[in-house]
C-alpha cells in the first residue's frame, strides 16, 4: 500500500494536537494515557457545551447557506444548538437508567438559554460586522497528513505494540500469510508461508506511518482570494481579560492552530493564515429601566451589569433621549467603550511559508520522540499542571513504588481506541487534563 491508502484505511499511528501537548506537559501521563489506554472515568454530562454551540456554528457558516436570509440562517443555528442538546441529554439519560439530578436538569436548561443568547448576539451582531469580506468555503474539515523528514521526505514509521495490534487485526494483517514465503533453509525447492506473528513482525512488517491529524472549524476565503483558517473557542474568561495577560503574544506562538494550517499547506492548499475567535460563555443583557430617576438617569448606571456599549447606547437612546442629552450617561458610556464587558475576541495571524515549513519540522522531531521505542518515562510535576491531572494519585503511588493497579483499575477504564476514533476530534482537547 502508499501512504495514502495506509490513511484511507485508517492504519497509521495517527498523532492530534492533544497528545502532543500531552508527551509535551509530562511522559508520565502521556504513557499511560496514549500507550496503556488509561482514560479516566468520567460521569456524563448531559450538555457538552462547546460541542453543541459548534455544531451551531457550522449551521451558520454553511457555505450554500452563506448568502441566504440571516433570519433563516440563525434560526437554523439555534435549531442545530437545540436538537445537539437534545441529543446529547438523552445519551445522559440512557447511560443514567433515565434518571436526571433536578440541579443536574436546570444547570442543563441554563445552559441551553445561554448557547441560544451566545448565538442570537454572535450572530445578529459581531458577524455581520467580523466577518465582511470572508467567504466561507469549507465547515468541520478533517484531515490526515503524513509525516515525513522535511530534509530527505521519508516517511516515519511506527512499529509500537499498539500499531501492531491494529494492524493484526486488519484485512491486509490477516492477510499476511498470503504475501510473505521464504525458503526454508537446507531445503531446495520448498517454502513455507511465514504464519508465526512475531517472526513476521520482526523480519517482514515496516510499522504504521506515523500521521497528524485533526479537524479544522472553518476554511474561508478573503477578498484577495487568501485562504484563512478559522478557530473557533468558547470560554468562561476571555484571554488577555485580566492585567497581565499578552494574548497577542501567546497567539503568535500558539502551535495548534498553526500545526493545522501547516496541515493544509502541506496538502497543496496555499494558507495565508488563521483567524483566532474566542467567545465568552456570556451575552450582554439589555438594560432595564429603574423605578425611579437618579442623578438625571433612568437608567443604572452599575458597572457589575452584563451588557455592552452598543446595546447600553441603543436602549438609552430609546428609552432616556433626555438624560442622554444631558450627560448623565457620559461616564458609563464611556467606562464601557473603553473597558467594559468583553464577549468576543478575534486575532487574525499571517503565516508565511517558512514559519509553516518550521512548524513541520517541529512536528516531525516531536512525532520522532513520541514514536521512539527507547523512549523514556519520567513525570514532568509543576504546581499548575498536578493539580488538575486526573493521574495525580497514580502518579503519587508510583513515586512511592507501590502498586497503582488497583488505582486505575478503579478510576480508570481501558481503552483500545483513542476518543478521537470514537467521536468528533475537538479544538478544544485536553490530552488528559
Amino acid at each position: 500500500m502508499d501512504i495514502k491508502e495506509y490513511i484511507d484505511k485508517k492504519l497509521t499511528h495517527s498523532l492530534h494536537n492533544s497528545e502532543v501537548l500531552s508527551f509535551r506537559g509530562c511522559r508520565r501521563r502521556h504513557h499511560w494515557l496514549f500507550v496503556d489506554g488509561w482514560y479516566p472515568q468520567t460521569t456524563a454530562k448531559p450538555l457538552e457545551f462547546g460541542s453543541a454551540f459548534h455544531k451551531a456554528l457550522e449551521s451558520w457558516y454553511e457555505p450554500e447557506m452563506w448568502n441566504k436570509d440571516p433570519e433563516t440562517r440563525l434560526t437554523l443555528a439555534i435549531l442545530e444548538f437545540i436538537q445537539t442538546c437534545g441529543t446529547q441529554k438523552a445519551e445522559y439519560l440512557k447511560l443514567n437508567e433515565g434518571n436526571i439530578d433536578p440541579e443536574v436538569d436546570k444547570d442543563y436548561h441554563e445552559r441551553v438559554q445561554l448557547g441560544t443568547g451566545m448565538l442570537k448576539y454572535h450572530c445578529e451582531k459581531i458577524s455581520p460586522k467580523l466577518d465582511v469580506g470572508f467567504k466561507p468555503i469549507r465547515v468541520e474539515i478533517e484531515f490526515e497528513v503524513p509525516v515525513v523528514n522535511p530534509d530527505t521526505k521519508e516517511q516515519l514509521w511506527c512499529k509500537c505494540n499498539n500499531c501492531w495490534k491494529r494492524f493484526a487485526k486488519s484485512d491486509e494483517g490477516l492477510a499476511k500469510q498470503l504475501i510473505p514465503y521464504k525458503p526454508v533453509e537446507g531445503k531446495p525447492g520448498y517454502v513455507r508461508p511465514v504464519l508465526n506473528d512475531s517472526e513476521y513482525r520482526q523480519d517482514y512488517w515496516e510499522g504504521l506511518p506515523v500521521s497528524f491529524g485533526g479537524r479544522i472549524d472553518m476554511l474561508a476565503e478573503d477578498e484577495l482570494g487568501r485562504l484563512w483558517l478559522f478557530d473557533w473557542k468558547t470560554a468562561a474568561r476571555l484571554s488577555g481579560q485580566e492585567e497581565g495577560d499578552s494574548p497577542d503574544e501567546f497567539i503568535l506562538l500558539d502551535d495548534q492552530i498553526s500545526s493545522y494550517c501547516w496541515a493544509l499547506w502541506s496538502l497543496g492548499i496555499p494558507i495565508a493564515g488563521f483567524v483566532h475567535h474566542e467567545i465568552k460563555k456570556a451575552f450582554p443583557i439589555e438594560p432595564e429601566p429603574n423605578k425611579m430617576q437618579r442623578m438625571g438617569a433612568w437608567y443604572s448606571v452599575n458597572k457589575q451589569q452584563a451588557t455592552s456599549y452598543e446595546l447600553y447606547l441603543e436602549t438609552v437612546s430609546e428609552g432616556d433621549p433626555q438624560g442622554l442629552a444631558s450627560g448623565a450617561y457620559d461616564n458609563f458610556l464611556e467606562y464601557l467603550k473603553e473597558s467594559g464587558p468583553r464577549y468576543y475576541s478575534r486575532k487574525q495571524v499571517v503565516r508565511s511559508e517558512t514559519e509553516l515549513e518550521n512548524v513541520g519540522r517541529n512536528i516531525y522531531l516531536q512525532a520522532l520522540d513520541i514514536v521512539d521505542p527507547n523512549l523514556r518515562v519520567y513525570p514532568s510535576p509543576g504546581r499548575f499542571a498536578c493539580s488538575f491531572c486526573a493521574f495525580r494519585q497514580p502518579c503519587l503511588g508510583t513515586n512511592r513504588n507501590e502498586d497503582v493497579e488497583y488505582l486505575l483499575l478503579s478510576n480508570f477504564e481501558r481503552r483500545e481506541t483513542r476518543y478521537w476514533e470514537k467521536a468528533l476530534p475537538s479544538t478544544e482537547g485536553k490530552g488528559g487534563q
